[in-house]
């Protein structure tokens, strides 16, 4: 299992971790965000981890509090000087799809420039087309809530 740096010594992703990935939380990682549907059962200990689990389906998207929500705890535990490990179970469809709102978010790129920038770090991300669909909202979303912020 391939675990990828997305954001160095701060943000890595996947998919569902083998013993070997866990012993990389457990060294490495203070939080840990699962999108797969079946929470995560470590092998090995690791005690004081935080351990999230925000489970969505594969071919249906959450809402877009659902969206709103989950990036705002990802910068949130980043702000705060935690790694994050963010995996589901292939680390294709549902985290390209988590990834790219973060990156949105976080960095104000639009959807696409988004996810051709991750890409760049883990090229088989692929969100689904309810994912991207949902995306598109997110960032018209954006757009609206940075256009309040600086008409105040």
């Amino acid at each position: 299992m391939t675990i990828y740096t997305i954001i160095p010594n701060r943000l890595y992703a996947g998919g569902k971790l083998d013993r070997g990935g866990w012993q990389f939380v457990a060294e490495h990682i203070h939080a840990v965000l699962n999108l797969r549907t079946e929470p995560d059962q470590p092998p090995i200990d690791v005690t004081g981890r935080l351990l999230l689990w925000a489970p969505i389906l594969d071919k249906a998207a959450p809402d877009l509090h659902w969206v709103v929500d989950k990036t705002r705890l990802m910068n949130v535990l980043l702000d705060n000087g935690n790694t994050l490990y963010v995996h589901d179970t292939a680390g294709i469809n549902r985290l390209g799809f988590i990834l790219t709102a973060f990156y949105m978010q976080r960095f104000g790129y639009s959807r696409d420039t988004a996810l051709a920038v991750l890409r760049r770090k883990k090229p088989e991300l692929n969100p689904k087309p309810p994912y991207m669909a949902l995306l598109s909202c997110f960032e018209k979303y954006l757009q609206m809530f940075a256009k309040l912020r600086y008409s105040i």
